[in-house]
């Protein structure tokens, strides 16, 4: 087992692999329950994040606060949602690693104009730092693999107001 030392705290790899797991874990978590603060405190100041995959545009960059307000505004109104992220694998490089997983998000919203879902599938690719709070996440990138559904529920819930 190979032990990894930071900041004189020692900490074994099957350690910081657990860690990013609950990470990435609690992402999901946070996102889902609509904790707005909790997902907040998941990122490094600044998180680099990239959708094109999906909204097209550039990665962009954001404060974690911002990030979180910007996540709130697209699917705060949402009547649900649920993320599952699994297959991880993880590669540790010292203070640094990446997270590659699978993803599936659910998400749900009543409206007159079409079908209440919208399913999307793909890759995270996850770039992490350890922090002196823990490991966060400094980039995340969602490659879409396939969609189903209505796709402007997301629209639809943004413009809903009062998230």
């Amino acid at each position: 087992m190979t032990t990894i030392a930071s900041d004189s705290i020692a900490t074994t790899e099957t350690e910081d692999r657990l860690a990013i797991l609950e990470l990435v874990g609690r992402l999901a978590l946070s996102l889902d329950g609509k904790d707005w603060d909790a997902l907040e405190r998941l990122f490094t100041d600044p998180v680099r994040v990239d959708r094109t995959s999906l909204w097209g545009g550039d990665p962009e960059t954001y404060s974690p606060a911002e990030l979180a307000v910007g996540l709130r505004q697209t699917m705060g109104n949402l009547d649900a949602m649920h993320h599952l992220i699994t297959g991880h694998v993880i590669s540790l490089d010292g203070d640094e690693a990446t997270c590659a997983a699978n993803m599936q998000g659910v998400h749900v919203f009543a409206n007159a104009s079409g079908g209440p879902m919208w399913t999307v599938g793909g890759r995270h690719d996850y770039r992490l730092k350890r922090t002196a709070d823990g490991w966060r996440i400094a980039g995340w990138t969602f490659t879409i693999q396939w969609a189903t559904g209505n796709m402007n529920i997301i629209n639809l819930a943004a413009s809903a107001g009062g998230s």
